[in-house]
């Protein structure tokens, strides 16, 4: 931990504290808007707002098609703007982008039309489409601007700004009873996730000008085509994260009522503050990590991966004995009825230090070319996912549900955690940091391959 923190700030310290607060911050405002919105919102109409969040989220997530990670993975930060190369990327990021939006405003399109014959729980579901084409944008905009270490721009507007503008207006239209239900907080979110990410919009523009649009002769067609080819691995696997983060509160709202899926999202909220130093520790050490691929630097990828990982998993562990002591104080602002349900915060917890534990794992396969063979461990393990929760879920209800997602998260990292360490001989676990300090010392560094060399002999 002290080496972590002695390399954090002697290299990003700044980085991070700002990544950290505004992660933290956020995370705190999250609490303060589903706090506002339960204080103004009938119990049905919370959970149907956490229903609508919920989709829109989701398909947000889906919707950005890839580009978030393949910006992360391709993006030369050294050049900037003035490399041809970054030009075309932005370029190939834009149309798969464009693709994403139009479909779903298509799709909220339809449903407005139709919405008049659907049953109460879908009526608003257009509202959700409307919000997914924002936040995917919002979400591809975050990693663009996190790659030059640009932490206000890539955090502040969708973190700090909107959930606070969110709180503001929330209350406002609540003493003046003009909030009109779930779907009255929905578009108000939204309304307010386009005024940031038109910010946000606005700065890239003045970073990287209008020259991306025109730009396809800066990159190879091979180039072009094996981003096309990844970008089509990396939609499939955001297609299994944005199912993994809001599978169960759709599904606990389609099957077990609208009421349980609103106690659900807050239990999961509560549990993700044990994650937060995985996010801010992400933010920063993602694209230190990708500038060692890069360099073919493997040592000193295992060497910080493993002080992240480490990092991360003892604030979270050390949070997580907090959260037990106070999370039924936490649960009781929201709704005394929560309280019931305390054991499914518990479970929710330990999957959030699991996920501390492991550390970036994920993302090192992702930007390493591991694509491909995490698409085929995902869809393998979902199918078992969904045997899981349906038998666990009808077994104890809320409880299966939590245990499956635990059990899930277990075994996803662990796929990722063998192809990293059996590809690149780095071990993302938290006890990699520890370990040369025991008596099996490190484990022995394999050659590097670039990962444009190792996508194909990875899959």
């Amino acid at each position: 931990m002290i080496a972590l923190l002695r390399h954090l700030r002697h290299v990003e310290g700044r980085r991070f504290i700002s990544a950290f607060s505004s992660r933290f911050s956020s995370t705190l405002l999250s609490f303060l808007v589903l706090l506002t919105s339960s204080h103004f919102l009938p119990t049905q109409e919370y959970g149907l707002y956490v229903f609508l969040f919920s989709v829109g989220s989701a398909l947000g997530l889906i919707a950005v098609l890839g580009q978030q990670i393949l910006v992360v993975k391709h993006y030369q930060r050294k050049q900037g703007a003035e490399l041809p190369q970054n030009q075309a990327l932005l370029g190939v990021n834009a149309a798969w982008l464009g693709l994403g939006n139009a479909l779903l405003l298509l799709g909220a399109a339809i449903l407005y039309a139709v919405s008049g014959s659907l049953p109460e729980t879908y009526r608003h579901l257009w509202l959700a489409f409307v919000f997914a084409a924002v936040f995917s944008l919002s979400e591809y905009l975050q990693n663009y601007f996190r790659i030059h270490g640009e932490i206000n721009l890539s955090l502040l507007p969708r973190e700090i700004v909107w959930r606070g503008g969110s709180i503001l207006a929330i209350g406002a239209a609540g003493l003046g009873g003009i909030l009109g239900g779930g779907q009255g907080v929905m578009l108000l979110l939204t309304a307010l996730l386009f005024a940031t990410t038109f910010y946000q919009c606005a700065a890239f523009l003045r970073r990287e000008g209008t020259a991306w649009l025109r730009a396809r002769a800066g990159a190879p067609a091979a180039m072009r085509a094996e981003w096309h080819k990844e970008s089509g691995y990396f939609i499939a696997n955001g297609v299994f994260i944005s199912a993994s983060a809001y599978f169960e509160t759709i599904l606990i709202g389609v099957l077990l009522g609208l009421d349980k899926a609103g106690f659900y999202f807050v239990a999961l909220r509560i549990a993700m503050l044990l994650t937060l130093p995985v996010a801010a520790i992400d933010t920063v050490g993602i694209p230190m990590i990708a500038a060692r691929v890069q360099n073919n630097d493997m040592p000193g990828v295992q060497k910080l991966v493993a002080q992240l990982s480490f990092g991360s998993f003892v604030i979270s562990l050390a949070g997580g004995v907090c959260l037990a002591v106070l999370a039924p104080f936490v649960l009781t602002l929201f709704n005394p009825e929560f309280v019931r349900h305390e054991d499914v915060l518990t479970a929710l917890c330990v999957l959030a230090v699991v996920q501390a534990f492991f550390g970036p794992g994920s993302w090192l396969l992702m930007i390493g070319g591991g694509e491909r063979y995490f698409l085929g461990a995902r869809a393998i393990l979902f199918v078992f996912y969904i045997g899981l929760l349906w038998w666990l879920g009808s077994i104890g209800g809320l409880m299966g549900i939590a245990i499956a997602s635990v059990i899930f998260t277990v075994a996803l990292n662990l796929v990722a955690w063998h192809w990293v360490k059996s590809r690149w001989g780095v071990d993302n676990m938290a006890s990699a940091f520890i370990r040369p300090f025991l008596f099996g010392g490190r484990p022995t560094e394999k050659p590097f391959e670039r990962p444009e060399a190792a996508h194909g002999a990875g899959q």
